[in-house]
């Protein structure tokens, strides 16, 4: 039987055949190969390229606006959306790009998680640490030294200078029953319903980092502060046990941070004033005067002593309607526990320390040695 090339067959479609792959020849196949080859490697290369390319735009508009440190105050308003905040921050020179700070804030599941409030923001932040400073909420904060015997008016003033708030806003807060006096209130509970128009006497005197622009939390830091010390001398219990209230002892409490200079004289001081109570005479303290003027003076005049207001304690018995300063806690402690004795008269030796006496005479010849 005479041999069939396997080949012979290949390309004529008029015998019924295929077109056989096994027809290519060796030549066809390694040109095909060669080309898919170029083009994996092109397409591999090109890949690269464009991821670097990729690369490079995100680090270039994710990188810091500056090198050199130079933080910026921004306000995130209250309800501001992703792209409100993208766009205040671009144009503050905050960030590179307002498009990417939106979609990475959405990448991150974060963009209906970014809080309002005061932060300070450094361009050279780069955008992944300002999203996450906004997203957990790190507001900027500043000091605050607030001294014992402070008054409302003083407090806020002394937020406005340390850059933490309106003192017009603060003093307006203070007075508003909402935001701290309420039903569940831990301060209503304490001191029972609103006593006084305001929260003076209620915000204790410390040092304080604050949140800027917060001033409504500032204020609950500082009755927050209070209940702390309140609770830790017990003073609801102790006041009660004195036949007091405790709204009574911070009103006391106060008036004695005013008088007294010398820690050791708060308990003699707060005796004075308790003795007199208990006597039904007028308390006669000069800084309850003071408190309602707005001019207050160093040395009271008699016409001062008529000012017709129930914190002038020369005119009324008993005591103020409420404080008329932040007590600290050694005030506090001297009308919890007073000396024990019966002084019913000091005056102010001129040397930071009081002259203290039993009589109204020997009172009067302490005031003339004194030279008043």
């Amino acid at each position: 039987m005479p041999m069939r090339w396997a080949g012979t067959a290949v390309g004529r479609h008029d015998q019924g055949g295929a077109w056989p792959l096994a027809g290519v020849r060796g030549t066809d196949l390694g040109s095909v190969a060669a080309r898919v080859g170029r083009a994996v490697v092109f397409l591999f290369w090109g890949a690269c390229l464009l991821g670097a390319l990729a690369l490079f735009i995100v680090h270039s508009l994710t990188m810091p606006m500056a090198s050199q440190s130079s933080a910026v105050l921004v306000q995130i308003p209250e309800g501001a959306s992703s792209r409100e905040i993208s766009r205040l921050l671009e144009e503050q020179g905050i960030i590179r790009s307002s498009r990417l700070f939106e979609l990475l804030s959405r990448v991150e599941g974060i963009d209906d998680s970014l809080k309002a409030g005061y932060y300070l923001l450094d361009p050279a932040m780069p955008l992944p640490a300002v999203l996450d400073q906004l997203a957990a909420g790190r507001v900027a904060t500043r000091r605050a030294f607030i001294p014992e015997g402070f008054n409302l008016r003083e407090i806020g003033a002394r937020l406005e200078v340390e850059g933490i708030g309106s003192a017009q806003r603060f003093i307006e807060l203070a007075s508003d029953e909402r935001l701290v006096y309420g039903a569940n209130s831990p301060l209503t509970a304490l001191v029972g319903s609103r006593p006084t128009p305001s929260l003076e006497g209620y915000l204790f005197p410390d040092t304080y980092q604050l949140a800027v622009g917060d001033e409504a939390l500032a204020i609950r830091t500082m009755v927050d502060r209070f209940l702390q010390v309140a609770e830790e001398m017990q003073l609801a219990q102790r006041a009660q046990a004195m036949g007091m209230t405790v709204h009574q002892v911070v009103t006391l409490a106060s008036i004695v941070e005013k008088e007294a200079v010398l820690d050791e004289e708060r308990p003699l001081i707060a005796a004075v004033f308790l003795n007199r109570l208990a006597r039904n005479m007028p308390l006669q303290a000069d800084p309850t005067v003071k408190y309602v003027m707005e001019q207050p003076r160093v040395r009271l005049t008699y016409a001062d002593l008529r000012i017709d207001s129930p914190y002038n304690t020369y005119r009324y018995r008993g005591l103020p309607p409420g404080p008329i300063a932040s007590p600290g806690r050694a005030s506090l402690e001297a009308v919890l526990q007073p000396a024990n004795v019966d002084y019913l008269y000091f005056v102010a030796d001129g040397r930071g320390g009081h002259v203290f006496s039993r009589t109204f005479n020997q009172h009067v010849r302490a005031r003339q040695r004194l030279g008043y």
